[in-house]
């Protein structure tokens, strides 16, 4: 898909992805749960040469830690994305592009060593730990 458009909650940010296909992952991270009260769905378009902020961009708020920096909208609080400054490279929240969902792959779940028991998702995908290592989803049963 060439040209996708996404956008917050509130409408005042709109984010374009230039070039992206319809793949979908999470994150159970300790960090993504807390900023988003559970798993994040991500898309990864990369690098910022990828990524056109088209609205708003005066609007999004960043907060900083020691590798990356994460956006929000300062007006309605969505969480826009990822950005590993040193890489170059962005994840972006996935609900912000109807384009996408509407046709997503979801075959990817990270840091699933750090997932609370407490829920899960329907289906098999590909699990990887902290490490990046493959984990039988067997094995979490």
């Amino acid at each position: 898909m060439d040209q996708i458009h996404g956008h917050c909650v509130c409408g005042e940010i709109e984010i374009i992805i230039k070039e992206y296909g319809d793949f979908v992952y999470t994150c159970h991270c300790d960090t993504c749960r807390r900023m988003n009260s559970g798993p994040v769905l991500s898309v990864d378009p990369g690098p910022q040469e990828n990524v056109h902020f088209a609205k708003g961009s005066d609007k999004i708020t960043i907060y900083h830690d020691e590798e990356v920096e994460r956006g929000f909208c300062a007006i309605c609080g969505s969480t826009l994305f990822w950005h590993n400054l040193a890489d170059n490279h962005y994840c972006m929240n996935a609900e912000l592009f109807d384009d996408i969902i509407s046709k997503a792959s979801f075959e990817l779940e990270l840091f699933y060593d750090m997932k609370p028991g407490y829920y899960s998702f329907a289906g098999e995908r590909k699990k990887l730990d902290r490490n990046f290592e493959e984990i039988n989803y067997k094995d979490r049963l």
